[in-house]
C-alpha cells in the first residue's frame, strides 16, 4: 500500500458521520441532485465506516470516503464508495492522505474494492490499487472500472 505524504495544509483526518460528509459527496460526485440522492444503501449499516478530511482552522469538510462491508467475487471485503476531494483542494495531497488514513483505520481488512471513475484510475493506481474489469457505464455517473487493493 502506498504511504501518502501528509497534505501541505493543516487538515484533520478522522472518522466522520454520514451527515458530516454528505454535502461534499453530493456536491462533488452528484452535483445538481438532492442530498438524499447522494446517500448510499449501506451508509447506516453498523459495519460501514466514513472518513473525512477537515480544515483545522474552520472545520470545513474537504475530503470524504466511505467503506461499506460488501463481498467482492464471493470474498469478504469492504467497498470504497463516495471518495471525493473538494475541487479547490484537488492535487494537494488531501485524497492520498485520507485514503491512507482510512485504509489504516480499517485494520487488517484483506480485500478492498471500488468502482472507480475512469478519471480517478491513475490516482488509485498510485495508491496501490489495480484494475480488475473492463470499462462499464454507471447510468447518470459515467464510465467506471472495478479496482481492488489486497492487503496482507
Amino acid at each position: 500500500m502506498h504511504r501518502a505524504r501528509p497534505p501541505a495544509l493543516d487538515v484533520t483526518l478522522r472518522r466522520a458521520t454520514v451527515g458530516e460528509i454528505l454535502l461534499l459527496r453530493r456536491d462533488e460526485l452528484r452535483p445538481g441532485l438532492s442530498l438524499d440522492e447522494a446517500r448510499f444503501v449501506g451508509d447506516d449499516d453498523p459495519g460501514s465506516r466514513h472518513f473525512g478530511a477537515f480544515l483545522a482552522a474552520t472545520g470545513e469538510n474537504i475530503g470524504c470516503a466511505s467503506f461499506l462491508p460488501a463481498p467482492f467475487q464471493a470474498r469478504a471485503a469492504h467497498q470504497l464508495r463516495g471518495m471525493a476531494t473538494r475541487a479547490d483542494y484537488v492535487r494537494r495531497g488531501v485524497g492520498a492522505a485520507l485514503l491512507t488514513f482510512a485504509v489504516d483505520a480499517l485494520g487488517p481488512a484483506a480485500l478492498l474494492w471500488c468502482h472507480a471513475r475512469i478519471g480517478a484510475v491513475p490516482f488509485y493506481r498510485r495508491m496501490g490499487w489495480r484494475v480488475v474489469s473492463d470499462v462499464f457505464d454507471i447510468p447518470t455517473v459515467g464510465p467506471h472500472v472495478s479496482m481492488v487493493c489486497e492487503r496482507a
